[in-house]
């Protein structure tokens, strides 16, 4: 395998294990009633998790 394979497989588990921690971080949020930060054109801001986002998250990781 080629140290470009490894990093094109890296690069594939990094963006997994990201979208695995933004869904736990949405469904931690909706349990405690409490905002998660994001960034929305290049700022920072605080938004309150919807139930429509869980399935958003789904469907972007399918």
């Amino acid at each position: 395998m080629s140290a470009e394979q490894d990093r094109d497989e890296y690069s594939q588990g990094v963006e997994a294990a990201l979208s695995r921690a933004a869904k736990k971080a949405r469904e931690l949020a909706r349990q405690t009633g409490t905002c998660i930060v994001v960034m929305r054109d290049g700022k920072l801001v605080q938004e309150v998790p919807s139930p429509d986002d869980q399935d958003e998250a789904t469907a972007r990781s399918a």
